[in-house]
């Protein structure tokens, strides 16, 4: 993809499952392998509003480390999701998300970026595909 193509972002979002705040760890896990594809679960109020992030890889490696897995399991996902990820609205210029994503600490170099239309969530945009363009 070069830059004379893709000039916003609506030519690079991606899908992401979505969960309620309320789901626990083993239900998110659950979202997760159902969608082996997406790097991450968006976590969303009841209007679909994104609250937080979950990079998939990121959660897996907790839940296997863990070794009360029945506790685990049991917890809202909302405690181990990012409470701070970056969210742009779709009519967001290409150059500011692409600035932002690359000046995030590196551990979180490579999260997803959230994209909501109108403050809902729309989908995801990988920082991968940011820098292709």
């Amino acid at each position: 993809m070069s830059i004379a193509l893709v000039n916003d972002l609506s030519n690079i979002v991606r899908s992401a499952p979505a969960i309620f705040a309320s789901r626990t760890c083993r239900e998110a896990l659950r979202v997760m392998f159902q969608h082996p594809e997406s790097k991450c679960i968006v976590v969303c109020n009841a209007m679909n509003e994104p609250l937080g992030l979950l990079m998939s890889e990121r959660f897996f490696l907790k839940a296997t480390g863990r070794s009360g897995v029945d506790m685990f399991y049991k917890e809202p996902a909302m405690k181990l999701m990012s409470k701070t990820p970056l969210v742009y609205d779709i009519s967001t210029p290409l150059d500011v998300v692409f600035a932002t994503a690359m000046n995030r600490p590196d551990p979180m170099k490579n999260d997803c970026v959230i994209i909501t239309r109108k403050g809902k969530f729309a989908g995801v945009v990988y920082t991968s595909d940011l820098k292709r363009c």
